[in-house]
């Protein structure tokens, strides 16, 4: 009975989600999203959800394809000085803006020039800091020159889009932005859609389907039966993982994985008691079953999580220290803590993935076995973030990172004591002494891969993260579209949709 209901109810829930869409044609491409953009200025956002819909509106300079390597877009060319204290662009000529201003050397210099002004909302200021100065030589020429060396500062450039000088400063940019971008936004209905329409004017030629509509569908198995009703043409990420086996033996559905760049985990706020004791945060790593949760709630999507380097990486340290899946374990370090029989409770926040969810509930259970109570708190994708991000009121979180494509994205952001993005408050002058080194060794060196090695080693014994699972991208396409692949780093997963072909 109880599956009829949900039956019943996950089909009103599709009749309610598709209804004011109508059947899709071969000029309009249907994007699933599981989660709704909280804006549209690359500057501030710092979420898979927004990028998704930015990099079919605005462009960086360079862009990395689906294989990972460095590819020319509002750049045709680009060079890193010997001394790695000069990144030269060379700009594309005759493009434009959407309301046809020309785009010119003078917006990059304002675009990064913003970001890194302290009294600018830029989210990710950090990334950029070792830049000096912006010199133009002329409108499709410009140097920037390094106050000390980053040689992964490419990396961090490819994932800044570009915003007009002359409408950057606008009161609604971030809810109606001006890009060079293939598409235009027209039409957003916060919580149902976005809908963009072709910028015939395109410097790359025509997109070959002149619609692309994001649907926001954050339920997964909803978002599924949208997509199987013919509805949504393809998704990336949020597949019901235990619909993978049935999915990739329909002939009718086309299912493309590749592993990600990315980590689940489970945060701990160490300025939260106990999580200020070490022991504790190493009796709730000890806690996850983090090979029961890639087999059962993730049905062999990934493997299982060991540090903040992702394997496929040449600095990934597999030598760091383990938490293996213990209760008796976790039960010694809380006495070693003197905190066993002890009243602890802790608040879990999460947001509506289903998953995350279901790990959150497992997480609940295994804490309990120990004597710490967990409150598991769902929330909306937005209200969630600005928890994590803007405030310390939370002792646990899950969440996860994406993009992680190389040792200074995977840790210094989150684990330097000034990172942007230490949610944790984690700090150790040895990891931030390496963290800042990794920045001026050239990457290839075996020095490099020792550094970033030892990195990893600190931050998983102070372990303010409990890593559960490596990540894999999985994506569902329906035969009638052409030219996708599925993209390890999920941000970009469409930045070429202006390519795909629907013939339905």
């Amino acid at each position: 009975m109880r599956q009829k209901v949900l039956v019943v109810f996950l089909t009103l829930a599709l009749v309610l989600v598709l209804a004011p869409l109508g059947l899709a044609d071969n000029d309009t491409l249907i994007i699933g999203s599981g989660a709704e953009a909280p804006g549209l200025d690359p500057r501030v956002e710092v979420d898979i959800p927004a990028f998704e819909r930015i990099n079919l509106i605005l462009e960086p300079l360079i862009v990395f394809n689906p294989q990972m390597e460095l590819e020319a877009r509002l750049a045709v060319d680009w060079e890193l000085t010997n001394d790695n204290y000069t990144i030269t662009f060379w700009l594309r000529e005759g493009v434009t803006w959407h309301d046809g201003e020309p785009f010119t050397a003078e917006d990059v210099k304002y675009t990064f020039e913003w970001v890194l002004d302290p009294d600018s909302d830029a989210a990710n200021a950090s990334l950029y800091a070792d830049i000096e100065e912006i010199e133009i030589e002329d409108d499709h020429t410009v140097h920037f020159h390094l106050s000390s060396p980053n040689v992964f500062l490419l990396n961090n450039m490819a994932r800044m889009n570009i915003t007009p000088a002359h409408a950057g400063d606008r009161e609604d940019f971030r809810q109606n932005p001006v890009g060079t971008g293939p598409y235009m936004l027209d039409n957003w209905v916060r919580d149902d859609r976005m809908e963009l329409v072709a910028f015939n004017d395109y410097w790359g030629g025509e997109p070959n389907t002149p619609n692309v509509v994001f649907r926001t569908i954050p339920e997964n198995p909803t978002r599924l039966l949208a997509f199987e009703a013919g509805e949504i043409d393809v998704y990336q990420g949020g597949v019901v993982p235990r619909e993978i086996d049935r999915l990739e033996s329909d002939a009718n559905i086309i299912v493309k994985r590749t592993p990600s760049t990315g980590y689940a985990y489970l945060g701990m706020n160490t300025l939260s008691e106990p999580l200020n004791d070490v022991r504790v945060r190493h009796a709730l790593s000890h806690a996850i079953n983090r090979e029961g949760i890639v087999q059962r709630v993730l049905n062999g999507i990934g493997t299982t999580g060991v540090g903040p380097v992702p394997a496929a990486l040449p600095w990934y340290n597999d030598d760091v220290p383990r938490y293996d899946y213990d209760i008796e374990r976790a039960r010694e370090l809380l006495v070693e803590a003197g905190l066993l029989g002890q009243e602890i409770t802790l608040d879990l926040y999460t947001n509506e993935n289903l998953e995350r969810i279901r790990i959150a509930e497992i997480l609940q259970f295994e804490a309990a076995r120990v004597g710490i109570d967990i409150n598991v708190h769902i929330e909306e994708w937005g209200a969630f973030l600005d928890r994590i991000l803007g405030s310390e009121d939370y002792d646990l979180y899950i969440l996860g990172w994406s993009g992680q494509l190389d040792p200074d994205r995977a840790m210094y952001r989150q684990f330097h004591t000034e990172g942007s993005f230490n949610d944790t408050y984690i700090s150790n002058a040895r990891l931030d002494e390496l963290l800042e080194k990794g920045l001026t060794v050239p990457p290839d060196s075996q020095e490099s891969i020792e550094i970033y090695r030892e990195a990893q080693e600190i931050v998983v014994e102070l372990a303010p993260y409990g890593f559960i699972n490596f990540q894999e991208e999985v994506g569902l396409v329906h035969p009638y579209i052409e030219g996708y692949e599925v993209h390890p780093y999920p941000a970009n997963s469409w930045q070429n949709a202006h390519l795909f072909t629907k013939n339905k």
